[in-house]
């Protein structure tokens, strides 16, 4: 006797495919409000001290917010004076009391970068990046290790990390994407210190959904 499996609509009724007995289903993404991504470059940035902010991202929202994706990129503009690696690291940040502040504040409002403009509007999220020095820590703690480091060289101008979208996180089907409550986000930092002479351009890139509840 066939069994069948009806939907939660109590009408619908999975299909099984009848030479290899497998059932059929569609993938669809996870039920949001918002489904967005943004990309951001930094100003010209020089001196930055080892484990300095560049980019820093914020739930103030009682909803949470699933990351699915981050990635970074380093383009060196001048040389720094000895060669040297060039590595950023993507770290946690709970009880994010008070947001990082200075830098280049970037926009999460209206349709920008929605996925689809009939979702709703992200309802209270705070982003920023540097601007020429790393931005100022606000009352937050950092987990002890980082969730994802990516590192490049830079020997001349025109060297560093090409961007990426996902070279720091990247969550697939089946798997747990990095879920922010509220007052909870991460930051990117530089690793290793910016030595003499350097300067560039930093990127960041993130895919991000609010949802109710996961």
């Amino acid at each position: 006797m066939a069994i069948q499996i009806l939907g939660q609509d109590g009408v619908s009724i999975a299909g099984v495919d009848a030479t290899r007995k497998a059932m059929r289903v569609s993938l669809n993404p996870m039920e949001v409000r918002a489904w967005q991504s943004l990309g951001a470059k930094s100003g010209r940035i020089t001196g930055i001290a080892a484990l300095g902010p560049l980019f820093s991202f914020r739930n103030i929202s009682a909803n949470l917010v699933a990351i699915r994706r981050v990635g970074v990129g380093f383009m060196t503009t001048t040389a720094f004076t000895a060669a040297q690696t060039v590595d950023f690291e993507l770290v946690v940040a709970r009880a994010f009391a008070v947001s990082d502040s200075g830098g280049t504040a970037i926009s999460i409002t209206g349709s920008n970068g929605k996925h689809r403009t009939s979702l709703s509007t992200p309802t209270s999220l705070d982003a920023r990046i540097a601007t020429t020095a790393a931005l100022t820590a606000g009352t937050r703690t950092l987990d002890a290790n980082g969730i994802g480091q990516i590192a490049g060289w830079s020997g001349a101008a025109g060297q560093g990390i090409t961007p990426a979208a996902d070279n720091l996180l990247s969550h697939t089907p089946g798997d747990h994407p990095l879920v922010l409550a509220q007052n909870e986000g991460f930051i990117i930092r530089a690793v290793t210190a910016m030595g003499a002479g350097g300067v560039g351009n930093f990127y960041a890139n993130m895919e991000f959904a609010e949802v109710a509840s996961y």
